[in-house]
């Protein structure tokens, strides 16, 4: 008997859809977690970096759970804004302040931060410029009696399991004298790579394309020279293939068409500082892009 009941339900749930169901809501609560579940939250992640707004110029923190390493330093008028989020962060030392080379939006900012922040290392291109505010940065390191190291064969850190390259110009002169001096730096954190290319031009990305010290590919690149586009930006784009790139600009000096459908072109998700401060968080598996 009771089976016939039970076949009877059974065969009246199959007609009239009588089954149980997960109600639209119950559906969209999961769907909604599961999603949550893929963003890296801060505490978690294993190093974070920041791109700062600060116009067409370099200024990006990089933070591990014990160090702090600066690429660059922005313009001198825009100083503050790195300073105020060292204020907010509780941040006074920096392990290491790179400078990739001396143009005043990579350099700018520099004299503050060493006056302002303790800083135990500092990393330079080995030339020197003759600007206002190159002068001002070497000022300043020699009034917190700091000798900077000047990079001429590749250098490898390790801060926190953070493994970073640091590539340094292989010529001694070029035809764009600033720019192609940049030094370049690989990041490694776990599975996944950083690429920090300063205001590499022409000469410079050859080098790259060219040499042996590094696997060109990376998760997320810095985009050379704000977004300008150069002869062989094409093949060097497509030999790093990133699946985001962050460029650094401005919206009077916004990047090149051509770099933006490169990019396009090959699927890379695409971050403009003049946007907003973009951030970057990284669990050593996923990367986690904030704007």
């Amino acid at each position: 008997m009771r089976n016939r009941i039970f076949l009877l339900c059974f065969a009246f749930s199959l007609l009239f859809g009588c089954a149980p169901k997960e109600s639209p809501k119950e559906q969209g609560a999961y769907i909604e977690q599961d999603a949550a579940s893929d963003e890296i939250q801060e505490q978690d992640c294993l190093v974070k970096v920041t791109f700062f707004d600060v116009g067409k110029g370099d200024a990006i923190l990089i933070e591990t759970s014990g160090h702090r390493v600066m690429i660059d330093a922005g313009y001198d008028d825009t100083s503050e804004i790195i300073l105020s989020y060292f204020k907010d962060n509780g941040i006074e030392k920096l392990d290491y302040l790179l400078i990739t080379h001396f143009d005043k939006d990579h350099v700018g900012g520099a004299d503050h931060i060493l006056r302002e922040v303790e800083t135990k290392n500092v990393l330079q291109p080995d030339y020197e410029s003759d600007s206002e505010q190159y002068q001002e940065y070497i000022m300043s390191m020699k009034e917190q009696d700091i000798i900077p190291n000047k990079i001429t064969e590749t250098m490898n850190l390790s801060l926190d399991g953070i493994d970073f390259l640091v590539y340094p110009p292989q010529k001694t002169d070029y035809k764009e004298k600033d720019n192609d001096f940049s030094l370049v730096v690989s990041m490694t954190c776990g599975e996944k790579r950083f690429l920090f290319t300063g205001d590499c031009e022409k000469e410079r990305l050859t080098e790259l394309l060219t040499q042996k010290e590094f696997d060109l590919t990376h998760d997320v690149l810095k985009i050379p020279h704000h977004g300008r586009k150069e002869k062989n930006s094409g093949e060097f784009l497509k030999a790093v293939s990133p699946e985001a790139a962050v460029i650094t600009s401005s919206d009077d000096k916004p990047a090149d068409d051509e770099i933006r459908k490169m990019l396009k072109k090959l699927g890379t998700e695409v971050y403009f500082t003049n946007d907003g401060t973009v951030t970057c968080l990284c669990d050593g598996v996923r990367v986690s892009v904030k704007t």
